[in-house]
């Protein structure tokens, strides 16, 4: 409770506010500036089914009909096996988005984007975000997921013997961007901002209490020991029990008793005199 207290005093002080304002802005903004500024481009895209239903005779469906839209949720399983096979270092390298790069790239069925969120359990949707420093760099590697995701689903059509009449397609629902994202750029404008006050405060706070302290410093007191002859603590270097900066009005003091004890003396020898009395002196002469 005390910092807290000694906190909003110095926050009242304005030669201790101003400069710290001053500091936390300074600070602020250069986090602003040193952050770069990113940019984000996004692909929502579907698969569908062929105009000719899937299948060539309908007739007979099983061996004309295209495997992957055999499954019971057929095309939103085909979206999952996408996603999976597009979910690996290998390919992020391939369109160029390496791990632990500087572009970051999502594929997913739209759980990341909160306008598909209420829609992506119910459609085979498949969502491409793509975020780096460059509008060029976030539109080149975004086509280049696209073109990878339908080279897999036709290599994976392809590779069972599907006929390409029967073919999925994936198609573009919406595409989005590039558009700049100053997130990270806010984040370091906070963090600097806070950072200033801290740095401000604390210095402040660790001033305030130096300039307490230093009259301990300047006149410490002296260590304590034990006297060997009568088993009593005392300070070391203490004269009378005064510490030694107190030597001149030690001797002061041992001058003054001193007269004292003098005057007393001399009172009670006229005291003395004065009960006596004056002595007569008496001389024998015998008798005559």
């Amino acid at each position: 409770m005390e910092f807290w207290t000694a906190i909003l005093g110095l926050a009242r002080n304005k030669f201790v506010a101003v400069p710290v304002a001053v500091l936390t802005a300074a600070l602020a903004l250069t986090g602003y500036l040193v952050l770069p500024e990113r940019y984000v481009a996004s692909a929502s895209m579907v698969l569908v089914t062929p105009s000719g239903g899937g299948s060539i005779d309908r007739t007979k469906p099983l061996a004309q009909t295209n495997p992957l839209l055999q499954f019971s949720d057929d095309l939103r399983t085909t979206a999952s096996i996408l996603i999976l096979a597009m979910n690996s270092p290998d390919v992020f390298k391939s369109v160029g988005a390496p791990e632990d790069g500087p572009v970051e790239l999502t594929i997913d069925d739209g759980r990341t984007n909160p306008t598909l969120l209420g829609v992506g359990t119910t459609g085979p949707f498949v969502y491409v975000e793509v975020e780096a420093a460059s509008r060029a760099e976030v539109t080149k590697v975004l086509a280049a997921a696209q073109e990878r995701l339908r080279e897999e689903l036709e290599d994976r059509q392809n590779e069972l013997k599907a006929h390409p009449v029967t073919f999925v397609q994936l198609d573009d629902v919406v595409r989005l961007g590039p558009e700049a994202d100053r997130a990270p750029k806010l984040q370091g404008a906070v963090g600097g901002a806070l950072l200033g006050l801290v740095a401000g405060f604390g210095a402040a706070y660790a001033a305030v209490r130096g300039k307490l302290r230093l009259p301990a410093r300047l006149h410490p007191e002296p260590p304590v020991r034990e006297n060997k002859e009568n088993g009593t603590l005392q300070k070391t270097g203490s004269l009378n029990g005064r510490t030694p900066h107190d030597k001149a009005a030690t001797d002061q003091a041992a001058t003054d008793q001193a007269a004292t004890d003098q005057a007393a003396t001399d009172q009670a020898a006229a005291d003395a005199d004065a009960e006596t009395g004056p002595i007569d002196v008496i001389r024998g002469g015998g008798d005559r």
